[in-house]
């Protein structure tokens, strides 16, 4: 479910979020995601649910708890496993985040992407530390297990600072973190910024040591590393993301919303408008879609799998797409392995530590 509203827009931010919506268009969008579900809801019986955004916890207390509620009676939320809500620490009140589990959220993903006051302004993020920590304090009162987002490699960013931010939010206790570094996306302002010459992004060789310094700071804290910028307590590896990862089905709802099924990939027009004019004149907000070829499906399968610690089952993806990576990509396979980034244990196809830094660059060879 996606919410695609927050305070501000963060300048990196390139998901389809929306800052300053009047309160009767905020409504109509969440009864057209209803509508929208209630279309596509036929027979679904998901295992995780994920209400992101944009930020939920934005809607308020009552609002949120509402929507939660209205979702509950149209989709069988009888077998799901993992139910998570994300949230801004500027909105995530003790109240909300109660009302949230009361409505079946089992976890929250609270954004704080830095401590440090310079940093937060830097991203353009609303709140400070104090908010997060307060957020955090409510999210685990509620007994729901709670996640941190944070962000490194910022421009001018040391290791030091880094390392103090990790320090901090380890002193929380979450029971999962991710910690992705900083990009540069099309149509941000951030990217714009970065063309003007305004911003001097960090070098790749200090993210890199970023990247296997967090690795190893948060391996000894008792956190496995099972995908590239995510690490859990031991059960607490995120179900929702795995899915994504492992090529998996999923049904996206809301304005942007991307989903998948065996194959067939489609995403929802993005502008707030149309969404409310397609759900209502034509019973569908699809702008988009494709059928992946066998080839093609193969490839990406690849591409998703390598992120993870388990790597690429071969057999798995051949069963799946009716390809076999060893044929189709059997030199890619090859380069990965001599060039020491990757290896193939019991065949699976895994990234080694040298080639974490690599990892975007070498998956996107398979595709």
């Amino acid at each position: 479910m996606h919410t695609p509203f927050c305070v501000v827009k963060c300048g990196y931010c390139d998901f389809n979020s929306y800052a300053g919506v009047d309160d009767d268009a905020v409504q109509a969008v969440l009864s057209a995601m209803l509508d929208e579900l209630r279309l596509r809801a036929r027979g679904l019986r998901p295992r995780t649910v994920f209400v992101g955004g944009g930020t939920p916890t934005w809607l308020g207390a009552q609002r949120l708890a509402g929507f939660l509620k209205d979702m509950a009676a149209i989709v069988d939320l009888s077998g799901v496993e993992e139910f998570t809500c994300e949230a801004n620490p500027e909105s995530a009140t003790a109240e909300t985040l109660q009302l949230a589990v009361g409505q079946g959220v089992t976890r929250f993903s609270i954004g704080a992407q830095s401590f440090d006051r310079e940093r937060l302004n830097f991203l353009d993020r609303p709140h400070s530390a104090e908010d997060t920590m307060g957020a955090f304090a409510a999210a685990r009162a509620t007994g729901a297990a709670v996640n941190l987002d944070l962000i490194f490699g910022l421009p001018g960013e040391t290791m030091e600072q880094w390392l103090s931010d990790l320090s901090t939010a380890l002193d929380c206790g979450p029971d999962h973190l991710s910690c992705y570094a900083l990009t540069y996306e099309r149509g941000t302002p951030l990217h714009a910024r970065r063309a003007r010459g305004e911003v001097r992004a960090a070098p790749e060789e200090r993210t890199r040591d970023m990247l296997l310094e967090t690795r190893a700071v948060l391996g000894d804290a008792g956190y496995d590393a099972y995908e590239i910028s995510n690490y859990a307590r031991p059960e607490q590896a995120c179900l929702h993301n795995l899915n994504y990862w492992h090529g998996g089905a999923y049904i996206g709802i809301g304005p942007g919303a991307a989903s998948h099924r065996s194959g067939r990939r489609s995403t929802n027009v993005r502008a707030l408008g149309t969404y409310l004019r397609w759900v209502r004149d034509r019973q569908c907000a699809c702008d988009d879609a494709e059928t992946l070829s066998p080839e093609r499906r193969c490839r990406e399968a690849i591409w998703l799998a390598l992120r993870v610690v388990q790597g690429a089952h071969l057999d798995t993806i051949t069963n799946l797409t009716g390809i076999d990576p060893r044929v189709l990509v059997g030199a890619e396979i090859a380069a990965a392995i001599d060039a020491g980034h990757c290896e193939l244990v019991r065949g699976a196809l895994r990234l080694l530590p040298a080639g974490l830094p690599f990892a975007d660059g070498i998956a996107a060879d398979f595709l």
